[in-house]
């Protein structure tokens, strides 16, 4: 009986073919038992929540204890005026009857004047240490100087000669020569109109002169000159304080006394008004 042996090539051809399907077994195995090598996801963590700090407790303001001020010395208060039968001051230490820390009275009368005359009851206006009293307030208006004719001159005015109706007027030493309400002085060969002098008399007034009341005293109104009758003439005066005039002559000085503008002539104050029937005036303001 003959045994047929296998052929050497065909045994490793079949050796080979089972070899390789051994390792692709193998590889298969191992693929399945070897591990991702990706690394695994992590669980996700939870946020902490952010908290600040809390700021401090802020403590209230302390107030501070006032500065210690020096002691205040007042000065001793004024003797009592004579007059007034030594009675202290009254009304928190002002003197009685000086209302708004020493001003002078609201209701104030000048020393000399009649029954008549009413008392000023405003406040008078103070200014560079004197005090003007008027019965109106004060009414700002401009000043038009007024001319009284062809025969009347201002302050200053030179003539080379006089009319011969011409009165010689001689007072204190002194001789002036006066003519239809004018009063004139001799100058370099003529004459120049003078203010006229309180106390000079004359004999006769112009045409034009006025006549104003004032309390119960008459008095005759001309160029800015005030006169009173005397015996044959008239007399010229000062201007009576609470006169009204409607007209003031050329030649007035301007007193700027504070928030009051006063026309001066001749010595006297004219303060700017309107009377009752809202007309421009001047009265004449008494000073003290």
């Amino acid at each position: 009986m003959k045994t047929s042996l296998p052929l050497p090539g065909k045994i490793s051809g079949c050796l080979v073919i089972s070899f390789g399907i051994a390792l692709i077994s193998l590889s298969s195995v191992q693929a399945q038992r070897r591990p991702d090598n990706r690394p695994a996801p992590r669980p996700p963590t939870q946020q902490r929540p952010q908290t600040r700090p809390t700021p401090p407790a802020q403590r209230p303001p302390q107030p501070r204890p006032p500065a210690p001020r020096p002691p205040q010395v007042r000065p001793p208060a004024p003797p009592p005026r004579p007059g007034n039968g030594n009675r202290p001051p009254t009304g928190g230490g002002r003197p009685p009857g000086r209302p708004g820390g020493g001003r002078p009275p609201v209701s104030h009368r000048p020393p000399g004047w009649r029954p008549g005359r009413p008392s000023y009851t405003r406040p008078p206006h103070s200014w560079n240490g004197h005090h003007f009293y008027a019965y109106h307030r004060y009414y700002s208006h401009p000043y038009r100087p007024y001319a009284w004719g062809p025969r009347w001159h201002p302050l200053g005015f030179f003539v080379g000669a006089l009319a011969v109706t011409a009165t010689i007027i001689a007072i204190e030493n002194t001789h002036y020569y006066y003519d239809a309400g004018v009063f004139y002085a001799p100058d370099n060969g003529g004459y120049k109109v003078t203010a006229p002098p309180v106390g000079a008399v004359v004999p006769n007034l112009p045409t034009g002169t006025v006549t104003l009341e004032v309390g119960d005293v008459n008095y005759y109104y001309y160029g800015g000159t005030f006169f009173q009758p005397l015996n044959n003439g008239y007399q010229v005066v000062q201007a009576p304080a609470g006169a009204i005039v409607y007209n003031l002559p050329d030649g007035c000085t301007t007193v700027n006394a504070g928030n009051i503008t006063y026309l001066q002539y001749n010595g006297a104050y004219f303060q700017p008004i309107q009377d009752a029937d809202g007309q421009n005036a001047y009265e004449v303001v008494d000073t003290e």
